[in-house]
């Protein structure tokens, strides 16, 4: 069961390099009232902020201007910070050796994203 009231408050960091998609995202994260922590479409700005920023859940594009995102979700994970990345490419984005690394496929429902994100917002 997820909880999508779990989203309320929790600071939530967006890497999303679609300026549309990106827009679309804060806009649904903002309705959910969630605090948005960037975005940031790029992986330099990516990696600042999964270091340094306070966050609590994560929305990672996989391919950023070209750039794969993986080293942004490795820090995110040694954080104990749950993520989703966002892909085109389904379950073949997620690197065979992080099977545990969950995705939403592109294009997403928003209903959906928010069911994700709430479940491992949820799951702690």
């Amino acid at each position: 069961m997820t909880c999508t009231s779990c989203l309320t408050g929790k600071r939530v960091m967006v890497a999303e390099d679609e300026l549309l998609v990106a827009m679309m995202i804060e806009d649904v994260l903002a309705d959910a009232g969630c605090v948005l922590v960037g975005p940031f479409c790029n992986v330099p700005g990516a990696l600042i902020a999964a270091k340094d920023a306070t966050i609590d859940i994560a929305l990672l594009d996989v391919n950023l201007r070209g750039q794969m995102i993986y080293p942004a979700a490795e820090i995110l994970a040694l954080r104990h910070i749950p993520f989703l990345l966002l892909t085109g490419y389904g379950r073949n984005a997620v690197p065979p050796n992080h099977p545990e690394w969950e995705a939403c496929s592109k294009p997403f429902k928003i209903a959906g994203l928010i069911r994700q994100l709430s479940a491992r917002v949820a799951a702690g």
